[in-house]
């Protein structure tokens, strides 16, 4: 009788490992991992993030139709394998006109607050940023660092995509900068520097945060939904919120393998909690 249960969860062990793939995702010419490489899947209306070790598991209904990362081609996945090698991104430059930071100055804008509502992610995938233009100098600005306020419910730390988009008419265009953010449990206040001060484009630009959705981040919680108590899956970290009018609140949805952007001051109205960022710019 004692020797039962031991056979049991051998067995589901068992079943559980062939219902799943492990894959792993490396830079093609460094052999090394690529960290939080996104895994678009086939026919699913969601995505999931690699580990920072490259490595990620698959359902037994998840197919991978595509794989991205910044800095690296768009990855095609025609015949499926373990091990998924990304080519580096090098742009053509005809030109290169170098403004450097003369660092005499220091600006801030953008609004924070400790207290307040947060945005994050359960079972539904979306992106929320923020625009911001230059309106307090006529020459060139550089930021040097960002700050949010930030919540996790489960994790002692999880990470978190910054997304920066050129500004195309009040959504994100083309990407400008992309870095991973790791938000820890006992520091409720975030801020990264740059490891360089980088321009201020002209046109002004999108702050967006972008959840990572991996195991290293993901927890189960219970929720009501349609009037019953449900387990789900969310991800840490939450990001606080401000509340100001207008509302340039970026909302952007997953779209197949592309996202779609909406500003919120295309829907004018009162006041709406709105992502809380602070930059801190130089001249």
């Amino acid at each position: 009788m004692i020797r039962k249960p031991i056979i049991i969860s051998l067995l589901t062990a068992s079943v559980l490992s062939f219902s799943q793939t492990q894959i792993k995702v490396l830079d093609e010419e460094t052999q090394k991992p690529v960290p939080y490489a996104k895994l678009i899947l086939k026919d699913k209306n969601y995505y999931i993030n690699a580990e920072e070790s490259g490595t990620a598991t698959l359902g037994q209904e998840e197919k991978i139709s595509e794989i991205q990362s910044y800095g690296y081609e768009n990855f095609k996945v025609e015949k499926y394998q373990n091990i998924y090698f990304l080519k580096p991104k090098y742009l053509e430059i005809d030109k290169v006109h170098i403004i450097r930071p003369k660092l005499s100055k220091t600006f801030t804008i953008g609004k924070i607050a400790k207290e307040g509502t947060f945005f994050g992610v359960n079972n539904t995938i979306w992106m929320v940023g923020k625009e911001f233009r230059n309106t307090i100098s006529d020459e060139p600005l550089f930021i040097k660092s960002l700050s949010f306020y930030s919540r996790l419910n489960a994790k002692k730390s999880a990470t978190i995509k910054l997304n920066i988009y050129y500004d195309e008419n009040g959504v994100p265009g083309a990407l400008y900068k992309s870095v991973i953010v790791t938000c820890f449990k006992n520091k409720k206040l975030t801020k990264y520097i740059f490891p360089k001060p980088f321009l201020f484009p002209q046109e002004g630009f999108i702050v967006a945060f972008e959840w990572i959705l991996n195991e290293e981040n993901s927890y189960q919680k219970v929720m009501t939904l349609n009037g019953e108590q449900q387990d789900i899956k969310a991800h840490d970290p939450l990001i606080g919120s401000v509340t100001e009018h207008p509302k340039n609140i970026i909302i952007g949805n997953l779209s197949g393998e592309n996202w779609q952007f909406v500003n919120g001051s295309q829907n004018p109205g009162k006041g709406i909690g709105n992502i809380g960022i602070e930059l801190e710019l130089t001249n």
